[in-house]
């Protein structure tokens, strides 16, 4: 593990004895922190919790679940989308809903409102990356960030990883 998820790690585990879940179960880490499974009391099931490595991916992807949350969409087309249950800033963590594919998740790479400003060369590279990622499902995954982008949230960080069909 690198020092970064060692961080991350010790805030996830601070934040879950702190709201009370059980049997945690690594679900993995990435660019952006690191992922537990986990039980919880207050919600039915389990729930995923997110902690990360810095406080501007945390917050991103909070404010996006808040937008998300506050247009009360739980699916972008055919995909489920994680409800944010809890957070803490203290500990940059997200307590989320897990989701079963369908799905599109990881809004930590996501901007409100306005998107980055990449030169085309970077867009075209990007289109070029979706279409070979996603393949027959290109046009269904631009229909999909076209929806989100309505809603002014665009999604940037687009893998088969973050976005899984059956």
């Amino acid at each position: 593990m690198i020092e970064g998820d060692d961080i991350a790690l010790r805030r996830l585990v601070a934040y879950e004895a702190r709201r009370k879940l059980r049997s945690p179960r690594f679900l993995g880490s990435g660019k952006d922190g690191v992922v537990h499974e986990a039980e919880s009391n207050a919600f039915p099931g389990f729930v995923a919790v997110k902690s990360f490595h810095r406080p501007s991916g945390f917050e991103r992807e909070r404010e996006v679940y808040v937008r998300l949350r506050d247009l009360q969409i739980r699916r972008v087309r055919s995909c489920n989308v994680p409800q944010m249950l809890a957070w803490d800033y203290d500990l940059l963590t997200i307590e989320m809903t897990m989701v079963a594919p369908p799905f599109i998740l990881d809004f930590a790479d996501a901007w409100l409102d306005e998107a980055p400003e990449f030169s085309e060369e970077i867009w075209a590279d990007w289109n070029q990356k979706l279409a070979e990622d996603f393949e027959e499902r290109a046009d269904e995954v631009r229909r999909m960030l076209a929806l989100l982008r309505s809603h002014g949230v665009i999604l940037a960080d687009v893998h088969p990883g973050n976005i899984r069909f059956m």
